[in-house]
């Protein structure tokens, strides 16, 4: 009969020999994710150049955990192809641009961060919905964010965003008439806005 040692060394070998046939077939999935990472045909081209202003605004709003581009063939799916990744880079060439031209860029986004995919909405026991998918969304260049409804269905949510997100953007998180209730190191219950006052981004 094998003694203790030899069934653990065979053990081991037999997970060792499993997590190489899965190395495998991870790089076979990841080349596959590789080729449909973007559309495999013609995209629409701009119909004219980009008009630049002396004020300039790109504006987003109900992302709702949208981190990935669409896929799908049909039109008009592959004009909306970009990622999160690719809205970075552009946001970035833009803000470039603008320096470029001594002009203003204001990157906005107007709520409703998350509740919608399993990237934002998908989160262990425990879990605060979309506090992961937030901190790709912490790292874009916002000038200014404000408040969305899916913000404040759940106070869990809402207290998240309080205590995690807004401060990344130092009073630019605009919730005019939204206020939070937490609690202080006394235990005594508070009312406090989620995030800044419009007139603090003017003093």
């Amino acid at each position: 009969m094998p003694s203790c040692a030899m069934l653990a060394l065979l053990f081991s070998l037999g997970l060792f020999g499993l997590a190489l046939a899965h190395a495998g077939d991870d790089a076979h999935d990841h080349a596959d994710l590789h080729a449909r990472e973007y559309p495999q045909f013609p995209l629409t081209p701009p119909y004219r150049p980009l008009v630049w202003s002396d004020f300039n605004v790109i504006h987003t709003t109900d992302t709702h955990g949208w981190l990935l581009g669409h896929q799908k063939a049909s039109f008009p799916e592959p004009d909306y192809s970009g990622d999160l990744g690719d809205f970075s880079s552009f946001v970035a060439h833009m803000k470039q641009i603008a320096i470029e031209k001594d002009v203003d860029l204001l990157l906005v986004d107007s709520g409703d961060l998350h509740d919608g995919t399993g990237l934002s909405d998908g989160f262990p026991p425990g879990g605060v919905d979309a506090h992961e998918s937030n901190k790709f969304l912490e790292r874009l260049p916002y000038d200014v964010m404000s408040i969305g409804n899916h913000e404040l269905y759940i106070y869990a949510n809402t207290y998240d965003m309080y205590t995690n997100f807004v401060p990344h953007l130092n009073g630019r998180y605009l919730s005019s008439n939204v206020n939070i209730t937490v609690f202080g190191a006394d235990g005594e219950a508070e009312s406090v806005p989620v995030g800044g006052e419009w007139l603090s981004l003017f003093s």
